[in-house]
């Protein structure tokens, strides 16, 4: 018996579908894929923050005393909250790692704070850390970057925004007392 060409080609048809969903599988592994090597390659980005505000190191004051600063694995509202008790003038710098405005101040923060380290401490909260969650409600973070200059007194003066490295040197004299 011989086949008529509508017996030959049905098969051939039930392989498209069959073919076709591989390939619709295919791609959308693929897009997986790719979404989770982005995701890898943002957190390397942001582990990679600038050392002089991702970490907290001792410093001696002016009479030799030893300054308040953060103990390495101290969360930032422990920190603030330590660092306030004790009366020492500290800058609360809310940022991301991702924001331009926030990057610009990231590197004014860096150049200055060591001018004033020993004299005012430093705070760092990454706004997008959840350990940070509690802490940027009590303070009403809204906008960042932000920065909270407090005086010796717990005195806080907020700001919102990059700024000039100069506006920022006055507001760090502000809270380390001088005039």
């Amino acid at each position: 018996m011989s086949k008529t060409r509508s017996q030959v080609r049905q098969p051939q048809k039930a392989k498209e579908p069959r073919n076709r969903r591989w390939a619709q599988l295919a791609i959308v592994a693929g897009v997986v894929l790719l979404a989770a090597a982005i995701l890898v390659l943002k957190n390397r980005a942001d582990d990679q923050r600038p050392l002089a505000l991702a970490e907290s190191q001792a410093v001696a004051g002016e009479e030799g005393q030893a300054a308040v600063t953060a103990a390495p694995a101290e969360l930032p509202q422990a920190q603030l909250e330590r660092l306030l008790a004790a009366g020492q003038p500290t800058l609360a710098f809310f940022h991301s790692n991702n924001c331009v405005q926030c990057i610009k101040m990231m590197e004014v923060v860096a150049d200055v704070h060591p001018e004033f380290e020993g004299l005012v401490a430093l705070v760092d909260v990454d706004v997008y850390d959840p350990q940070n969650r509690v802490l940027l409600l009590q303070a009403g973070i809204h906008s960042i970057p932000t920065q909270i200059f407090y005086n010796a007194a717990g005195e806080g003066k907020l700001t919102v925004g990059a700024m000039p490295t100069q506006v920022f040197r006055t507001y760090m004299r502000a809270a380390a007392g001088e005039q």
